[in-house]
């Protein structure tokens, strides 16, 4: 408490820096931090990712905004500037003030993560909504559709802008369609008239469209025809209906003997349509009138049952659930069947409990392909609880909803902690893989005295790894590290001539030190370092006591040219220095910069909306099944992507050149975050009312 005011006047002056400088993000290049740092980058990757999940929509529409003003506006903010990760980052910027340990200031970071990072969403939004009164950008698409496209799955990946349209307005028949600017096909709403009980082509938008569509259909006040569409959709409820049809409680009797048989024939389940349901209720209640069916199935319980049908079967095509998901959700198909004859606000209500168990169904799942998979085991028990205890209340629904919340919690922290282990490690074993190439290629071919080699081999590259992890490649620290061990291996090859001799004079001293103070920087131990110090200064002093010795009988024979230029020690050292600093220094640059592009490039390929935290479908292989895995880590350095399975374990690299060529050959697919309930709905409004 007595350093929060000096905390949130370092976070807000942090926040203003980031506005003013206007720096580009290095976030898409590999972040890399020392063992403590470490813990912290992990954190705020952890923030990043858990706002981006709850979120990440209007994030990503305000940046889209920002980028449209940078085209326009030369002093306009940065795109990245107000993005989660910077803000979470100005946190981190506020706590170096403080003189804490890293459990403490690991406990400030999941506090601000609970109290400020999850909260954001509003901002943004508000944000967002500033440039929508302003006319910027009103409508963001980041994906068109060709509606009338005969090829399943075309679509543009290109971002446009689409101007704000009235939802519903009169057109002409011979304006269905039209193309508009960029060549997209472009099905245009009609106008809906509830008071002629018709649907002329009328595409529900907005949520509100989508319930009350959905309230006009269910309750008889319209129809439709067309192919594909149940015989139910187009018949009109008559008075004779309620004397010659079964009763709702007759049909919920009904459904709950269907519901109890779901859990022996689990399998087939996915076979199992609205007709078969239909025809299922029908023998029943024959049965319990010795074989004789005398009333039939009310047109408005028909339709529950088929719209109900009709979206479970979207939700078999809906290719963000997986197939083994897929069948649990199907079990449900008689349950939501009930809910909807009974509870009309299943259509209209976010927060009804039934549709949120099938999208917290679906979210749970989205990562699982194995029945033996312990998620599975719990989500199937979960759905054998509703089929075993739902009868006409909601309460069934309520548990599986804290059961599912429950278990969706603990399985992301389980995940969480696996991942950050699997990342830290990808890290460290990057960090040793960049520092090994590097070591070979200032060794080959380098003599090295034995006695100097735990110097060489063991504590510089240590050094290096640390210089690596906190500052990146591109860093001076980096190309310091790189030019020093250049110069300590030309140092220490045997002395062949007077000008090699003169060098190592001249920069044995400076050396020597150097080497001493960037070791000392590590946390490594002293003593060990001091006395291998120690030996590298006897091992230049004896070198050059050695081949000192053969120069001066050398001299004492050779005579001296009476024009010869005199030597000056200052100039000899700058010229020296010089010479080895702008060709190697360049030579160093070159080959990382060469390293850099092609990895940018293979990058380059990938889709925009790659990220870490997004789900995939994996190919894996001529032979092998596709996987379902979530992107961790993308080192950019080497165009590696890092995939990780549902509970956070590390599965498959990918060169991103590869994975670029894969998606684009859909061989691996990004599995499409949406939840399952709107998606099914909303293909059956979009079937009925078009």
């Amino acid at each position: 408490r007595i350093e929060r005011r000096g905390i949130d006047k370092a976070f807000f002056i942090a926040i203003n820096e980031q506005i003013k400088s206007g720096e580009q993000p290095k976030h898409d290049e590999l972040s890399l931090v020392a063992d403590d740092e470490m813990e912290e980058m992990v954190a705020i990757s952890t923030m990043n990712s858990n706002a981006m999940n709850v979120y990440g929509q209007e994030v990503n529409n305000l940046q889209a905004r920002l980028e449209y003003l940078e085209l326009s506006c030369s002093d306009a903010i940065d795109k990245y500037t107000l993005d989660p990760r910077h803000i979470c980052e100005a946190f981190q910027n506020a706590l170096k003030q403080l003189d804490i340990t890293l459990e403490h200031k690991l406990l400030l970071f999941k506090l601000f993560d609970l109290e400020v990072s999850s909260r954001l969403g509003e901002m943004y939004k508000s944000l967002n909504q500033l440039f929508i009164d302003a006319g910027i950008m009103p409508e963001v698409v980041f994906q068109a559709k060709n509606l009338d496209s005969d090829e399943p799955g075309k679509s543009t990946d290109r971002r446009e802008e689409k101007p704000d349209k009235p939802k519903s307005q009169p057109i002409s028949k011979n304006q269905d369609t039209q193309q508009n600017e960029n060549g997209f096909t472009v099905r245009q709403a009609k106008y809906y008239d509830p008071q002629q009980n018709k649907a002329d082509n009328f595409i529900p938008r907005s949520k509100e469209e989508m319930s009350y569509y959905v309230s006009q259909f269910m309750n008889g006040f319209t129809t439709a025809k067309g192919e594909g569409i149940p015989e139910s959709f187009s018949s009109i409820p008559t008075d004779k209906d309620n004397h010659n049809c079964y009763t709702r409680k007759d049909l919920m009797n009904a459904l709950s003997k269907l519901q109890t048989k779901i859990l022996k024939y689990k399998n087939v389940v996915d076979k199992i349509d609205a007709e078969h349901i239909k025809r299922a209720i029908i023998a029943d209640m024959g049965s319990q009138h010795g074989g004789a069916v005398t009333k039939r199935v009310h047109v408005l319980d028909q339709r529950s049952i088929d719209f109900v049908g009709m979206m479970f079967k979207a939700i078999t095509r809906d290719e963000s659930v997986s197939r083994i998901v897929n069948n649990l959700l199907m079990r449900l198909q008689i349950p939501v069947i009930k809910v909807a004859m009974l509870d009309e606000s299943l259509f209209s209500n976010d927060d009804h409990p039934a549709r949120k168990t099938l999208d917290l169904i679906s979210e749970a799942g989205k990562g699982v392909t194995e029945d033996n998979d312990r998620i599975f085991e719990k989500l199937e028990k979960i759905v054998n609880d509703i089929l075993q205890s739902y009868k006409v209340d909601l309460a069934s629904f309520d548990r599986a909803v804290n059961a599912l919340n429950l278990l969706i919690s603990n399985e992301k922290d389980i995940a969480a902690e696996n991942e950050r282990i699997e990342q830290r490690e990808i890290i460290r074993q990057h960090a040793r893989d960049v520092v090994l190439t590097e070591m070979r290629h200032l060794t080959s071919n380098k003599k090295l005295p034995k006695n100097v080699q735990p110097l060489i081999l063991k504590h510089y590259p240590t050094m290096m790894c640390n210089r690596y992890i906190q500052h990146g490649k591109e860093s001076s620290e980096w190309f310091i590290s790189i030019m020093l061990l250049k110069l300590l291996m030309r140092c220490l090859q045997p002395i062949t001539n007077k000008a090699q001799w003169e060098m190592l004079s001249n920069n044995h001293g400076p050396l020597v030190e150097a080497v001493n103070d960037e070791l000392f920087e590590t946390q490594q131990d002293r003593e060990e370092i001091k006395a291998q110090i120690d030996v590298l200064k006897r091992i230049f002093l004896k070198m050059l006591d050695d081949y000192g010795y053969m120069l001066v009988e050398e001299e004492k024979t050779a005579s001296t040219a009476t024009n010869a230029a005199p030597y000056v020690e200052e100039e000899n050292v700058e010229a020296a220095n010089e010479e080895f600093d702008n060709n190697d220094h360049n030579e160093e640059i070159t080959r990382i910069e060469e390293q850099t592009r092609l990895a940018r490039d293979k990058i380059s390929r990938l889709p925009s909306s790659l990220h870490p935290g997004v789900w995939f479908e994996i190919f894996n292989g001529e032979d092998k099944p596709v996987r379902r895995l979530k992107l961790s880590v993308i080192l950019t350095e080497v165009a590696k992507l890092i995939f990780v399975d549902c509970h956070g374990v590390k599965v498959i690299e990918k060169d991103a050149g590869e994975f670029a060529d894969e998606l684009e050959n859909q061989l691996s697919r990004l599995i499409a975050d949406h939840s399952t309930f709107e998606h099914a709905l909303g293909t059956v409004i979009h079937k009925l009312a078009a």
